[in-house]
């Protein structure tokens, strides 16, 4: 009776840790960004790649989210969008690609305009995306989290070194960068709006061109599940330089980015920590 006790408690437990998030979200599955590594294949389902070259992040069934500049000038058949990717050139089991049926850009977005603000955009697939072990969605912030000094994860399919032919990378890679403080940042960005974007810097690391839109992330210490806090914009044309990056701050979109999923899909929802 007392081992059956244990048990059933071990379990209510788990029903409650798993109750704090909204739905499955980012896990991660055990099955060059400048000075980072090749991740597994698959390891991160809910990394997305464009087909022009950026990256992008699954937040529900239908919507893909990305940076504003991936999508400036272009139309909706302009656009394709890969889950369940590894290699850019090559055989990925699992991936499937999907048209984009709808391009929801930020309207505050210009692309003159030297801030980069509001470099953020939702894509909406003209078919339901499905999930399984290799394709489900990330994590949304739903709490402004304090990370300057903490290390967060980029991941995509950018530039391994500053050379646009030699430094493609054709296999996923991830690089730990750290968030700095905006006041340090703007002494390389003076134009650096900090209520809406954050900045992260690493010496010999970087994100680099082509992983563009691509998520950022948090590992929740209490869910064990990865949160995307911000998306890549924009940094130094020679990457990893002694000038960090910038890159959109998530939770301060978060009305925005759920408008735009109930305006064309009434019947999503994100994934947040509750």
């Amino acid at each position: 009776m007392k081992s059956l006790l244990v048990c059933l408690l071990l379990c209510l437990s788990v029903a409650i840790t798993l109750g704090d998030l909204t739905c499955d979200c980012g896990k991660r599955n055990t099955g060059r960004i400048i000075g980072g590594k090749v991740v597994r294949k698959n390891e991160y389902p809910w990394v997305v790649s464009l087909n022009e070259g950026c990256g992008g992040s699954l937040i529900t069934h239908w919507h893909v989210l990305t940076a504003a500049h991936c999508t400036y000038g272009m139309s909706s058949s302009d656009l394709t969008v890969t889950v369940g990717s590894h290699y850019q050139v090559g055989i990925n089991w699992h991936s499937k690609t999907y048209k984009v049926a709808q391009i929801i850009q930020h309207k505050g977005y210009r692309d003159e305009d030297s801030s980069v603000a509001d470099d953020i955009a939702v894509l909406v697939t003209q078919k339901k995306i499905n999930f399984d072990n290799y394709v489900s969605p990330v994590c949304l912030p739903n709490r402004k989290i304090n990370l300057v000094g903490e290390y967060i994860k980029v991941i995509g399919w950018g530039l391994t070194k500053n050379n646009e032919v030699l430094g493609l990378a054709n296999r996923l890679r991830e690089v730990d960068l750290q968030v700095i403080d905006p006041n340090v940042c703007r002494k390389s960005w003076s134009l650096l709006k900090q209520n809406i974007q954050i900045c992260t810097y690493t010496s010999k690391k970087d994100s680099c061109r082509g992983d563009s839109g691509g998520p950022l992330v948090y590992l929740d210490p209490e869910s064990n599940r990865y949160t995307q806090v911000a998306l890549v914009s924009y940094g130094d044309k020679e990457c990893a330089s002694l000038k960090p990056a910038v890159n959109t701050d998530v939770y301060a979109y978060r009305n925005w980015i759920n408008d735009a999923v109930k305006s064309t899909h009434p019947e999503e929802n994100t994934c947040v920590k509750v």
